[in-house]
Parts: C-alpha cells; structure tokens; sequence
C-alpha cells in the first residue's frame, strides 16, 4: 500500500459525536477501500454544543485516519442562523482541508458521498485548475418522486456542475441511477455499486439460534419515510386473527417516541433503542424475517445486513429493494397496504412461505461483502483514470 495512491473521502454524512449512527454505510465504504488503499476521512459537520467557531479533531477508526472538522451550530431555524450555517459550512471545508494538509501529503483523488455540499472542496479546487479528480457516490432519496427534495434552479445548476466536472458517479441501486439520470445528472463512468455488509454479519455467532415466528424490524423510526405505524397495524391485525409471534423494534429517531404510543396494546412487542455492532447482529439473526415497509428507499443497509444473515425479507416494493428481494429470499408488498403485509407475514406464520437461510446467506455474500465491493470500487476508480 503506497501513499502515492490516497483516496480522501469527503463525506456529507459520517459518525461523529453528536450522531455515531449517521452515514454509517460510508465508513463501511472507507474500510472496504482502505484494504486496497490507503483510504482518510475529512468530514464537516455542525455542532450545537460547540463553544468555538472551529473545532478540528483527529481520530483512528477502524484503522482508518478520521479528521472531523466541528463548526459552531445554532439551534435557531431563522432564515439569518441558517444563511450563517451554510457560510461556516462552506468556509470550513476549506479551512478543514488546510488543517489536513498541515498533517498529511496531498491525496491522490477525493471520493465525495452525497450531493451537493461535501462536493464544494474538490468542485472548487478542480474550477480554479487543480489536477486533483474526484469521484461521486449518491445515496441520498431526494431525486425519488415520493422524496422529490431535489429543488431549486441553482441547487440544480450546480449539481449537474458538479457531477460534470467528476471523474466518475456511483448509486446504491439502479433505480436511484434512472431518477438521478431523469434530473438530468449522467456520466459516462456512472456505475451502481452496493453498500457493503460489515463482515460481522458473515462471521458465525454459536448458541444464537432462530425463534419461532419472532419478527424484526430496524430502522431510525422516521414516520414518513420508515411508516412503523403500519407495521404495527399490521401486527394487531395478526394478533386479532389469533395468530402467535413476537416483534423486536430496533432503533431511535426523532419519531421513536410516537412509534412506542403506536403500539396498539400489542405485549409481544419490544421497543430496544439503538443498538449497535454484535447487539444488533443478535437480535436480527434471532428472526424469523426483517420487516420493513417504507414508502420510499434506496438500497437499505438493514436489507443487506439481514440477507447476509441468512434473514428472509418482508419488504415494500419501492426504491431498490426489488433489485434485492425476490421469491427466494423474501416477500414483497405495496406501500401502505396493511392488509397486504399482515397477508405476507401470515404466509411466514403459517409455512406457507419457506427459505433457505444458508442460500440467501451465500447469494448475499457473493453481493455485499466488503472485498466484492472494494474491487467494484478499484475498477470504477481506474475506468475515472487513476492509475492503480
């Protein structure tokens, strides 16, 4: 591993103190990458807590050299504290990218996560004549219909702008590639390249059996998108009927609280908060299936996760999660159609449905493990002209 090929990732979401949780799929990313090269981190990001403008911090995670840059953040929502936000945003990729410097040789290219801001720093260098290229990979819903958030003539503007002058842009799925195209965001290295399983949810775990028709969902409670009221609707019907199970709900979020008040008098069910490393991995190889009925999705990293278990899927059909999900490894239903979903975890209860555990296992890890991953992400950086 030579420093002359350094990959410095420029994340709009990453783990950092206020949220350990957030954008975690892109460190799992970093890590893929960094068993080819060698991979930093240089994440921006606010801090309401914080009582200087900037906060420059450095940390080893994983192996992987983290430099997080905190800038002062109002808790204020007027239009004046959010203009100040985007400006110490704006100026703090650049004063973060000179602290990092003063500690590190130049990267060899950037590799940006999410659209349009974490991209400011390589988009700006590269306008201003910088032989530094950058690489693209979107995960964001925001150009999906249901989300439809991809506003505004110059968010447009710039965007497309942006993803021009990069050497290369990744999605998680093939839907998310058609709708980003549909906005008129193409590339000619435009690639779609999975989100990667940790390899702690290939690695076997004795004694950590499967329970009999006991049913798991995780996710971050958030009402309009993750729509746990109807799961639990689904459920009640299901306890109506007469029919046995247990539900695990794992997760936070700001509408955890609402989703706990939801839970129509249903005993069987247990709300555990976030739960992170080998305590989420427990509980989700203890179900009998992974419930999640969204109303829109890209490529859910709980979805991969649970196949890479060897965990069926009862999911919606929307985003990406048909790319993933089919007959042999799980069901799919419409968003918002209850009955619907209480019917396809009936057919779980029942036998109806029956999976191969070890084959969904084994066609997941031919997928999402991190070394199949990492090499997609070589071939796409090369086809972007590095030469590795």
């Amino acid at each position: 591993m030579s420093d002359l090929k350094k990959v410095l990732f420029l994340p709009g979401w990453y783990p950092n103190k206020s949220d350990n949780a957030v954008g975690s799929f892109i460190m799992n990313h970093a890590e893929a990458v960094s068993a080819e090269l060698k991979v930093d981190v240089l994440h921006v990001c606010g801090d309401e807590d914080s009582k200087k403008i900037y906060n420059f911090e450095k940390s080893s995670v994983n192996g992987i050299d983290t430099y997080v840059l905190y800038y002062r953040k109002s808790k204020s929502k007027h239009v004046f504290a959010q203009f100040l936000k985007g400006i110490l945003y704006f100026v703090g990729q650049f004063y973060a990218y000179h602290k990092y410097r003063q500690l590190n040789s130049r990267p060899t290219f950037f590799h940006v996560h999410v659209l349009t801001r974490a991209a400011i720093l390589p988009y700006t260098l590269k306008f201003f004549g910088s032989n530094i290229s950058y690489f693209i990979t979107e995960h964001w819903s925001r150009y999906l219909p249901q989300d439809n958030s991809y506003q505004g003539f110059f968010r447009k503007l710039i965007t497309t702008s942006v993803v021009k002058k990069s050497s290369g842009i990744t999605a998680v799925s093939e839907n998310l590639k058609f709708h980003m195209n549909r906005h008129g965001l193409a590339h000619r290295n435009f690639k779609v390249i999975s989100n990667v399983t940790r390899d702690l949810f290939f690695e076997n775990m004795e004694g950590q059996g499967q329970l009999v028709n006991h049913f798991v969902h995780v996710s971050n409670f958030a009402a309009n998108c993750k729509n746990v009221k109807g799961i639990l609707q689904s459920f009640k019907l299901l306890r109506d009927e007469g029919y046995l199970f247990s539900l695990t709900m794992v997760g936070d979020g700001d509408d955890f609280e609402l989703a706990k008040a939801s839970a129509y008098g249903l005993e069987n069910v247990d709300f555990t908060g976030f739960l992170y490393n080998n305590d989420v991995v427990s509980e989700m190889r203890k179900a009998t299936a992974l419930i999640l009925f969204s109303n829109y999705e890209n490529q859910p990293v709980v979805i991969t996760e649970s196949l890479s278990l060897g965990v069926p899927v009862v999911a919606t059909a929307v985003g990406g999660i048909p790319e993933m999900i089919d007959e042999s490894n799980g069901i799919l239903v419409q968003p918002n159609d209850v009955d619907a979903l209480s019917k396809a975890i009936k057919q779980i209860i029942i036998g109806e449905k029956k999976f191969d555990r070890n084959k969904i296992k084994e066609e997941a890890a031919r997928k999402f493990k991190s070394e199949v991953v990492a090499q997609q992400l070589i071939a796409f950086y090369r086809d972007g002209g590095v030469d590795i």
